[in-house]
């Protein structure tokens, strides 16, 4: 960065902070202006006499993005676009066209079209490489590209160049672009027992209460007994939902969540409970990993905290910080971290951070070493062994967890029972993340000689009678010998049962959409689940 441009940098920064402190306090001292007069003098100088032209957009938006860094890791700035984007997505609904797609081998693969959207309609199917969009190479695409691309205004059309691998056909496609409504609950089913609710719960946006509170009515219809909720991999979202949701469960007059700030006023704020919620009693319990963050941890401390909920699974992710948005003229917002959260106990999630942008890196970089549990399993910090069968080892905090200083300084809510699995071996990382899985799916998904699409109509006969794995073995094998992965056979064989699920969950995301794909793992490869299910009916009984 050269002198000059720091300088500016500065300069702009000090302008932007009166700007901003203008916009939440509405008064400003006039002894504010004396010592930045003259840094704003400088700013006035460089637009009227330096050597090259300087934008001043440019310069201010630089500035902003500095201040945000140099703050917590959740204080952000956002471009025009990315608030867009962002409203469309916690509102509940966007335009577009409806699909949900993958990148395969840097080509557009439609997953699924969603059920009644404007792709269904068009003719769009699961499995379909979409190569063009509006005469331009869909090929490579990012994932935001894809998305800018295919969302548009209500009532606008999109041509697509579409190529289907299973009939060898290539036509174009026109779709009209609709409103499309997006879904926080991908899925819900009682478990193979009959008697066990599952509802998984991808964010929390402005109509996820709406739909919990569906599915709940939905599962004790069925004979509900009891209730598992799937927090794994949340990131979170609207604190008013995680509430509104912690609400069912919870009697009259329960503290639910609490914000605290060093400002009095609208900042500092209780959430208690209301009566009247419609599962109050009933065994529950809460599945939990390093994604699940801010509201997910939000709800699954406030119904640990009171009992009401069993936690399994790891330590989350300790997002307890409070942002709100403020937005800007030109369209663009600042996300700023306005207060912190804490558990109806008074834990506070949030883990420790540093500041600055070096502070950012590291707070996210090492949360997958700094969250593994490997430090509370070696200190005794009040976590048990109570289990270890095939791989899967069953952690228990004791009466004295919360009193440890390791688990008090983690941030985050410590599970119930903390559950590990055995890791997989490198060869099916290396599968995995290669897009090996994927693409072999779409290979026994395009042969003609397999059966699995005339499982197309029934996701339980799918789950029930699909059996293909000499075919998905032989294409897992093909699949990365093209991309050059040398495989040991013996470590193959070790892997294979993981390595089957994993295609056949894609297999059936392709056929069923995202609770398809959430079936064949839910019943085939969640241990976290087995254990809740298991601890949630002894703890009730």
């Amino acid at each position: 960065m050269s002198r000059i441009f720091q300088v500016l940098v500065i300069i702009a920064v000090l302008f932007f902070g009166i700007l901003l402190g203008t916009r939440l306090h509405h008064d400003v001292p006039a002894a504010v202006f004396g010592p930045q007069k003259k840094l704003l003098d400088v700013l006035n100088l460089v637009s009227l006499r330096y050597v090259d032209e300087v934008e001043p957009d440019s310069l201010v938006d630089a500035a902003i993005r500095n201040i945000a860094e140099s703050l917590d890791p959740h204080t952000v700035y956002l471009d025009p676009d990315k608030v867009e984007y962002s409203q469309a997505e916690f509102q509940g609904n966007f335009e577009g066209i409806g699909i949900e797609f993958d990148m395969v081998n840097d080509t557009l693969v439609v997953v699924t079209p969603l059920s009644g959207g404007p792709g269904e309609a068009a003719g769009l199917l699961a499995g379909d490489r979409i190569l063009g969009i509006d005469s331009s190479d869909a090929k490579g695409l990012s994932t935001s590209d894809v998305v800018s691309s295919l969302r548009g205004p209500k009532g606008s059309e999109v041509r697509l160049d579409v190529y289907r691998p299973f009939s060898g056909e290539r036509r174009e496609i026109m779709v009209e672009r609709a409103r499309i409504p997006t879904y926080s609950i991908d899925a819900f089913f009682l478990l193979d027992d009959d008697r066990t609710g599952y509802i998984r719960m991808s964010r929390f946006v402005a109509t996820t209460s709406d739909e919990f509170r569906d599915a709940l009515r939905q599962l004790e219809a069925a004979g509900m007994a009891g209730l598992v909720i799937d927090l794994r991999g949340n990131p979170g979202g609207y604190l008013d939902q995680a509430v509104t949701i912690a609400d069912e469960f919870l009697p009259a007059d329960r503290l639910i969540v609490e914000t605290r700030s060093r400002h009095a006023g609208p900042d500092q704020l209780s959430y208690r409970s209301t009566a009247g919620g419609d599962y109050q009693e009933g065994p529950l319990a809460v599945l939990v990993d390093r994604g699940s963050a801010s509201a997910a941890e939000i709800l699954a401390g406030a119904l640990q905290d009171h009992g009401r909920g069993l936690v399994c699974g790891e330590l989350t992710f300790g997002k307890g910080l409070v942002q709100r948005q403020f937005d800007f003229d030109d369209g663009s917002a600042l996300r700023l971290t306005i207060a912190r959260y804490y558990t109806p106990s008074g834990r506070q999630i949030q883990r420790g951070y540093d500041t600055g942008s070096n502070g950012r890196e590291i707070y996210y970089e090492n949360d997958d070493v700094s969250r593994n549990g490997k430090k509370l399993f070696e200190d005794g910090s009040g976590l048990e062994i109570t289990s270890d069968v095939r791989g899967v080892r069953v952690y228990k905090a004791s009466a004295s967890a919360s009193d440890s200083d390791v688990l008090a300084s983690s941030g985050g809510i410590v599970p119930d029972y903390w559950v590990i699995e055995e890791r997989p071996r490198d060869l099916y990382l290396e599968y995995r993340n290669s897009g090996v899985f994927e693409q072999a799916a779409l290979r026994v998904l395009d042969d003609p000689e397999s059966s699995a699409r005339d499982f197309a109509g029934s996701l339980d006969l799918f789950l029930d009678s699909y059996d293909e794995d000499k075919m998905i073995e032989n294409y897992l094998l093909d699949c990365a010998a093209r991309k050059q992965i040398r495989t040991d056979v013996h470590e193959f064989d070790q892997e294979k049962e993981r390595m089957m699920v994993a295609v056949k969950s894609r297999i059936a995301r392709q056929l069923f959409g995202i609770e398809g794909q959430i079936r064949v793992l839910v019943r085939e490869a969640d241990s976290v689940l087995k254990v809740a299910r298991e601890r949630m009916y002894d703890r009730a009984a």
